[in-house]
């Protein structure tokens, strides 16, 4: 062997050995937070001193408790309400966009792509304003135009509220569709045709059975996110005492009036919400692995037929411009109206002359600016530290020769499993019961950047994965040969060669932290409250209309920042999958 070939291979191995160092701790954070949740979930008393006992007692009162199943079975209609509504706009647009000759497909990219930064927590409010029985400004409408007793619409139940749920995770079903119909070999689809079966019958018996373990996939991670989504059930559920298991943990972690936290039942709900996750993606793994029995595209010949739409363009698009309505726009206009009257009244040429900034005037600037601040903090510090972490772990997962890449790369993936209510509350009881005052993570902004930067590892990973796949080894054993060190190696090979992902991958993260609520809302106090967390606080305090006006502007300073992710992500061809 060549010592200039034995150089590389031991410049390889310490590279390995200082990732692998920095990859273990996203694992490990990951490991102590599921831990914390089972070890609080057996313990009775006061947690995190020498008088709490350890016992099964917790598990037993959830499920003799009457009122926790019917949690279970409101969450259960929410999750497969907000599947199918999910998949009944998101997987027609997906076939719409790959497989027909469908006008304005860059657009169409844009709306869809995009509807992933919308915050669900801005649908909700919107579908508040326009549907909630007592001040949805369209029941108010039916009621005094069909002199009604109350209002015939209520957005507030499980299958309201999975309405709205579905609206916000369509873009999603989108995009875990797309890629499935564009490698779909048409060949089987145009035999059907020339034998005189019909265009429905094709779709039915033909292209459905063909894209099944895809859709099966997409099936199974939307009902995944779906348990465990906090904002939307709680804008609309919460005030009208329909609860979810995560607005239920939420009401359990923060008591109205003088109660006092019940961790372990938390720590029980948490648990098993776990573990149905847990299964849930193995499951979805499972899929994944089987879907080479319907592989019929091939590399010699293979060329996608798009199916020519004709007149019916028109139809297409009215559909999805009415999803792009009922999900995305209208519900921001109500925003931005109930932000701009003195009270909210249903909207009316009389209505509009008396709107005023009267709610911006008499806002807590400086609960808005504290929370603006430590919002800027996680967004200018998350971005980096998940780019770090996931370019260690992506590294030895595509590089490294070691068995224990397969480990990481599961390792890598387990954030995508585990909601991010999940992370909160494991965080929340880490600090609080296992590491104490030991590191004040408890109250901080540190906290809610810790559990945003495990959430965010999966997405990260995935993309650099990709990037770094297209990048042959021997670039870097050359660098090595020539002498560049581990750091100088990536600085000026590696990094300029997976710039547009990096950047893409900054962007995507950047705004998805801005824009995240769930865990914010519960770890934050009086000093981390972020922006998102302040909306909460309005709305949930009944300042519906001073929530509006937050969430107003907020938008205006995520507009252009969403404009950026569009334009690097469509450079870069970054996905959110």
């Amino acid at each position: 062997m060549t010592s200039s070939r034995l150089r590389s291979i031991l410049a390889g191995t310490q590279t390995s050995s200082a990732l692998l160092s920095l990859a273990a701790l996203p694992m490990a954070v990951i490991f102590v937070l599921v831990i914390a949740m089972f070890w609080v979930s057996v313990q009775k008393g006061a947690l995190g001193t020498p008088s709490a006992i350890y016992t099964l007692a917790n598990y037993y009162e959830v499920f003799a408790d009457p009122f926790i199943v019917g949690v279970a079975v409101n969450t259960l209609i929410f999750t497969i309400t907000a599947t199918m509504v999910a998949l009944l706009f998101g997987l027609p647009v997906a076939w719409l966009v790959e497989r027909t000759t469908l006008p304005g497909k860059t657009l169409l990219y844009a709306i869809m792509t995009l509807g992933l930064l919308i915050p669900g927590i801005y649908t909700a409010m919107g579908w508040t304003l326009i549907a909630h029985p007592r001040i949805g400004f369209l029941n108010r409408w039916l009621v005094d135009l069909f002199n009604l007793d109350q209002g015939p619409i209520n957005i507030a139940t499980p299958i309201g509220m999975g309405f709205v749920q579905g609206l916000s995770l369509a873009a999603l079903a989108f995009i875990l569709t797309s890629q499935m119909f564009r490698a779909m070999n048409p060949s089987l689809e145009e035999a059907a045709r020339v034998h005189g079966m019909g265009f429905a019958k094709i779709i039915r018996r033909i292209t459905l059975p063909l894209a099944w373990p895809g859709i099966l996939a997409a099936v199974i991670y939307i009902f995944t996110i779906g348990i465990a989504t906090f904002d939307i059930p709680a804008i609309l559920g919460l005030g009208n005492r329909v609860y979810l298991l995560s607005t239920f943990i939420y009401l359990k972690v923060h008591p109205q009036g003088a109660g006092l936290p019940e961790y372990g039942i938390t720590g029980v709900v948490g648990a098993l919400m776990i573990v149905v996750a847990g299964l849930l993606t193995l499951w979805y793994s499972q899929v994944l692995r089987q879907g080479h029995r319907f592989e019929v595209v091939t590399g010699k010949g293979y060329k996608p037929t798009l199916i020519p739409l004709g007149h019916w363009s028109l139809a297409a698009w009215a559909f999805i411009l009415l999803y792009a309505l009922f999900s995305k726009l209208l519900p921001l206009l109500l925003i931005a109206y109930a932000a701009t009257t003195p009270y909210f009244v249903p909207p009316s040429m009389e209505a509009f002359k008396h709107l005023s900034l009267t709610h911006f005037y008499s806002m807590d600037w400086e609960l808005v600016l504290r929370g603006l601040k430590n919002t800027a903090i996680l967004v200018a510090v998350v971005p980096l530290a998940v780019l770090l972490l996931a370019f260690a772990l992506s590294w030895l997962i595509v590089r490294s020769r070691s068995r224990l890449r397969y480990l990481l790369e599961f390792a890598a993936f387990l954030p995508q499993a585990l909601p991010e209510v999940i992370l909160a509350i494991g965080a929340l009881l880490l600090a609080l019961f296992v590491i104490g005052t030991s590191i004040p993570l408890y109250g901080s902004v540190w906290i809610i950047a810790i559990v945003y930067t495990v959430a965010r590892l999966a997405f990260a990973t995935r993309a650099l994965n990709g990037s770094l796949l297209q990048i042959h080894r021997e670039l870097e054993e050359a660098a090595f040969v020539s002498g560049l060190s581990t750091a100088r190696t990536a600085w000026r090979i590696l990094f300029p060669l997976i710039r547009p992902t990096l950047f893409s991958v900054w962007i995507w993260t950047a705004l998805l932290v801005y824009r995240e609520l769930t865990a914010a809302v519960f770890l934050a106090v009086h000093d981390n409250i972020t922006l998102p967390a302040v909306i909460w606080s309005y709305w949930f305090s009944g300042s519906i209309n001073k929530a509006s006006a937050v969430t107003l502007l907020m938008t205006l300073v995520l507009a252009p920042l969403i404009f950026v992710a569009w334009w690097f992500g469509r450079r870069s061809q970054v996905s959110v999958n």
